[in-house]
């Protein structure tokens, strides 16, 4: 055999044993904090980011919370997976969220527009360095059910990392 021909015979071979792959196919398209590009996102993925479980020290988990990426019908973009907790911390409002935004702009992460939901009125949010992700702290009214009783000096919040599968989170 020639050098040239066993040459093509090798490269032949690399191609189509990279082709096949061990498993076949090619490997999943990731975004830049590991999350698949090329399917639904689930909670237990955003979950095992770390960012996923940031909370203020001290804070008590009231409940665990986050839902799977899910395709509405008639939506363009699917309702994003999240994932993170319902909390209680032993602060005020304000040194809260003044610790979120300290944690998370050394991060690297800017901040977003935050949109109130409902029992919530007030809150942040904080877009990851370019990608898809957003960490979004939103506090409850005082006696609000989604924290139950909040003792004296504490409040409740929930904090959560979305996963915007399409075109990111909202604009700031």
């Amino acid at each position: 055999m020639t050098r040239g021909a066993l040459s093509l015979l090798l490269c032949v071979a690399v191609t189509a044993a990279a082709g096949a792959g061990c498993g076949g196919g090619t490997a999943p398209r990731l975004d830049k904090l590991g999350l698949p590009l090329d399917r639904p996102v689930t909670q237990q993925e955003v979950r095992r980011l770390p960012d996923a479980s940031l909370r203020y020290p001290g804070s008590a988990v009231v409940r665990v919370v986050g839902s799977d990426e899910r395709k509405q019908v008639g939506e363009h973009e699917p309702d994003p997976a999240f994932a993170g907790a319902v909390a209680i911390a032993p602060v005020s409002v304000d040194v809260l969220l003044a610790w979120y935004d300290h944690q998370l702009t050394a991060r690297g992460y800017r901040r977003a527009t935050y949109y109130k939901l409902a029992g919530q009125p007030t809150g942040r949010a904080w877009t990851a360095p370019g990608n898809r992700e957003q960490v979004q702290v939103g506090v409850y009214a005082a006696g609000s059910a989604a924290t139950g009783p909040v003792p004296a000096g504490h409040v409740g919040y929930e904090a959560i990392l979305v996963n915007y599968r399409a075109t990111g989170p909202p604009p700031p």
